[in-house]
């Protein structure tokens, strides 16, 4: 016992005396020596908003979510993710793909609640694979929530591996949304966030406390242990359990007279130059594509959307006016830049029959978007 006590107190008292040595020796210096090396990079970290690779699922609107929309079915879409994080487009793997396109956007491009092989990704890809004749893989990388400034990280950091031929962007409601909330792209909610710093974390809302670690436990073990029975009990047993969350909560404040409408136009068209010379600069071909909507001042859903949705000052031609304006944005730096513009504001008719809500594509909305896709895609093509 002794001996123990002995060596515990020979170890202090040694590692005291280094300690105190190594002050000393750093007092005679220039200046405080605090570390031998610089420590890297590792709390914070530039923000993937992607799929977590290999999944697979089955998700259903919930409850809530029917209410808001018209023309939609409210039933079961399989959701397949691939090893990249991009949605399956459900059609047979292209062995040695002659092209490749990528699509980039957020729930607009995703179309999740479309069935599998009706997403106009997935249709686009039959199309061209029947009208061209040739072996072409298309990619999904639409999620929900992304702006442009995602959709540019995506494109660096997994999306030129891939040796895309074309790069497909559709941004609007998103990037508007967010800069006429907080006026940059690099403050915004945690969820949304570009740069993240785990010991730091600003701008808590209440999805950012209540995703916690134990909450992804406890759906990873869900997922894991019974989802097949998750997602036949989910509707049935939870109907009135619904969790609503606003993760722009904290920036709804502002007023429209104090908006700096030329910044917000300013960032979102360098984010679109962003994303043109980059792909450029990989040899891939940049396509733009405007966003289908149902966002006018004078159509009684949109009226209803706009009463039941917090937009802070702005009124609802404001609103109609300043999503306009992106739209046209799109259109300025197609032409300026001399790249193909897919205008699907103008192609798809502004009614419930195409569109479910103010911009999300219901089934026909999907197939009548594929065909102008996939006529402006082989035209450019060829």
């Amino acid at each position: 016992m002794n001996l123990i006590k002995n060596s515990f107190v020979i170890l202090f008292f040694s590692l005291l005396t280094l300690k105190l040595s190594d002050i000393a020796f750093g007092s005679f210096q220039d200046g405080w020596l605090v570390n031998s090396s610089l420590s890297k990079g590792t709390a914070r970290a530039i923000t993937l908003r992607e799929f977590n690779p290999n999944q697979i699922a089955i998700i259903r609107p919930t409850n809530h979510y029917m209410q808001g929309v018209e023309n939609l079915e409210e039933m079961d879409y399989p959701v397949n993710i691939d090893k990249n994080g991009f949605i399956k487009t459900g059609n047979p793997k292209a062995e040695n793909p002659e092209i490749k396109i990528l699509f980039l956007g957020g729930s607009t491009t995703e179309t999740l609640f479309v069935p599998e092989e009706q997403r106009f990704p997935s249709i686009v890809e039959r199309t061209l694979r029947e009208k061209l004749d040739q072996d072409i893989e298309v990619y999904n990388s639409g999620v929900s929530g992304n702006n442009s400034m995602h959709s540019l990280l995506i494109l660096l950091s997994k999306g030129i591996p891939l040796k895309p031929s074309h790069s497909v962007l559709m941004h609007n409601i998103n990037d508007f949304g967010l800069l006429f909330k907080s006026e940059s792209y690099w403050v915004a909610p945690i969820s949304r966030s570009l740069l993240l710093d785990s010991k730091l974390l600003t701008h808590k809302t209440i999805e950012d406390t209540t995703r916690t670690k134990v909450f992804n436990f406890l759906k990873s073990a869900k997922n894991i242990l019974f989802p097949n029975l998750y997602i036949y009990l989910r509707p049935r047993l939870l109907v009135n359990i619904e969790l609503h969350i606003d993760e722009f909560s904290s920036f709804r404040e502002k007023k429209f007279d104090d908006l700096n409408i030329e910044a917000y136009e300013g960032q979102f068209s360098s984010a679109l130059i962003s994303f043109i010379e980059l792909s450029r600069a990989w040899n891939i071909k940049p396509i733009l594509m405007t966003q289908a909507n149902r966002i006018d001042p004078s159509e009684p859903y949109f009226q209803k959307w706009f009463e039941d949705n917090n937009q802070g000052e702005m009124n609802i031609e404001q609103f109609a006016e300043l999503y306009k304006t992106f739209n046209n944005i799109i259109r300025k730096i197609a032409q300026e830049k001399e790249i193909v513009l897919i205008d699907l504001d103008l192609l798809i008719p502004k009614t419930n029959e195409f569109i479910y809500d103010t911009v999300h594509l219901n089934d026909a909305g999907s197939i009548l978007a594929a065909e102008s896709i996939s006529a402006a895609l082989i035209k450019t093509i060829k």
